[in-house]
């Protein structure tokens, strides 16, 4: 489990937890300080086994993963977070594919992903999905 990072610094227990999964040590950092900025928890896995160790100890309710994970694709380890997390939010974030791309397209009719994000991203694309996530998360 070396390539698990559990936040320390969790501002709240009580807010929603989310989970971010790069194999790019930047991007779960980049989006780590964009998330606790919102004074939500967030915890980080390069992989999708160490993401899928981190679900089995604590529920989620949003997950940020890069659609090209080193041991599975993002969209697989969707699936099994859906089956694990059930209503938790899927945020896919890719270099690979495009939000008009059919994969995706197909991703999101089947309730697989919620929303997608291109890389590079733009800090600022990523504070307004967090801010229209808060509304949701904190009725």
């Amino acid at each position: 489990m070396d390539d698990l990072k559990a936040s320390t610094d969790h501002p709240r227990r009580d807010m929603p937890a989310f989970l971010t999964v790069d194999d790019e040590p930047a991007i779960n950092w980049a989006l780590g300080r964009l998330i606790k900025q919102h004074g939500f928890t967030v915890d980080h896995a390069i992989s999708g086994q160490s993401a899928l160790e981190l679900i089995a100890q604590r529920p989620y309710q949003v997950v940020f993963i890069d659609a090209k994970l080193p041991d599975m694709s993002g969209l697989v380890l969707a699936d099994q977070l859906r089956e694990r997390l059930g209503d938790a939010i899927v945020v896919l974030i890719s270099g690979y594919f495009f939000d008009d791309d059919p994969v995706v397209e197909k991703a999101m009719d089947d309730g697989l992903i919620q929303f997608f994000i291109a890389k590079p991203f733009l800090h600022g694309d990523i504070r307004a999905l967090i801010n229209r996530l808060a509304v949701t998360l904190t009725d």
